[in-house]
């Protein structure tokens, strides 16, 4: 018999120990089940489950979209594996588990609707897609330039037939050719020990990535710099990746201070200097550029109108429906830019 708080060891016939005063197990297998179990147990603020599936990419979308509209979830195993050092090695490599999104009552309804987003986008562009690649595009090689990696976009003049940091081929440039064709997004989460573990289990299972830090610009000339969160992988080792993800997420447990910071909620409104200058009142924003049921949507086109410096305001009195309102003297800019971002054509 096994104490699952200490470790201590009784005889048979002992029931409970005599230090920590638990319930003792049969062996050192239960007392880790009994540990993990316990872990596991989901918080009382968070009493409802809003999704259970097996899919790891789908998972760390729904976490990082609850988090994003301000919706605090707790993101777990659905059964945390036991630990070797209680079992000893298995043979073959098991299947990885589920995973589960739990929310509180509170906010469960609009949880549903980041859900629905989420699936609705999700199926509109799935991770093996060319679409959900990467959030990076090759750019013209510079003068010189012969080959770039596929995975950290560096431009060589083919001295080498590898890249000498992710140590894959080079892709030498063609018309019409773009480099990162031959690359899958894995994950993009900005949980810095998450994805510290996750390039260190590619590592360990000799699968290459983007083994590089991008940055946004110079300190010197006042740019800041981006730490790089995005994992990409070769087309052929997807699959295989996404299994080594899958196995790291059985061992991790998320909530909202452990990572993926909160970001705005659906409602927030947009007001630059430039809305203030002219002297606009939020009254004036009053002008329906879209409406519609996803909030991912929702999110993409607020992105894009703050990045043209058009205030905006958004109405979601009714769960399930969002609308976005510009100034009458931004609505025709406004309505091209959400159609380019809806339906994915350019400007005209």
């Amino acid at each position: 018999m096994v104490c699952p708080v200490c470790k201590a060891e009784y005889r048979q016939g002992f029931t409970r120990c005599v230090d920590c005063d638990a319930e003792l197990v049969e062996n050192y297998a239960d007392a880790a089940r009994h540990l993990l179990a316990k872990k596991a147990v989901v918080p009382d603020k968070y009493g409802t489950l809003l999704w259970r599936g097996t899919d790891p990419h789908f998972y760390l979308t729904l976490l990082w979209s609850l988090w994003h509209k301000k919706v605090a979830c707790y993101g777990k195993p659905e059964n945390p594996p036991i630990p070797e050092f209680a079992t000893g090695p298995q043979p073959g490599a098991s299947e990885p588990g589920g995973f589960e999104a739990w929310v509180s009552n509170e906010n469960l309804p609009l949880a549903k609707w980041i859900l629905d987003s989420a699936n609705e986008e999700y199926e509109r562009e799935p991770p093996e897609e060319p679409a959900a690649r990467s959030n990076v595009m090759v750019r013209e090689g510079s003068s010189g330039t012969a080959a770039v990696c596929p995975l950290c976009l560096g431009e060589f003049t083919a001295a080498s037939s590898n890249c000498p940091n992710c140590r894959v081929p080079l892709r030498y440039l063609q018309p019409d050719m773009d480099a990162a064709d031959s690359t899958r997004r894995l994950c993009n989460s900005a949980h810095p020990k998450f994805i510290t573990e996750l390039r260190g289990a590619l590592q360990a299972a000799a699968i290459p990535f983007n083994n590089a830090n991008f940055s946004s610009g110079s300190i010197i000339l006042g740019r800041h710099y981006v730490p790089n969160y995005e994992i990409l992988v070769l087309d052929e080792d997807f699959e295989r990746a996404t299994r080594v993800m899958s196995q790291i997420l059985q061992r991790w447990e998320f909530e909202p201070s452990a990572g993926f910071g909160v970001g705005e909620d659906p409602e927030t409104a947009y007001w630059p200097v430039r809305a203030s200058e002219n002297g606009w009142l939020r009254k004036d924003i009053s002008v329906l550029v879209w409406s519609g049921q996803n909030l991912l949507s929702l999110s993409t086109i607020g992105m894009a109108l703050q990045e043209h410096e058009i205030p905006y305001r958004v109405e979601t009195e009714q769960i399930g429906m969002a609308k976005v309102f510009s100034h009458p003297e931004d609505e025709a800019r406004a309505r091209e830019i959400v159609r380019e971002v809806v339906e994915g054509a350019p400007p005209e």
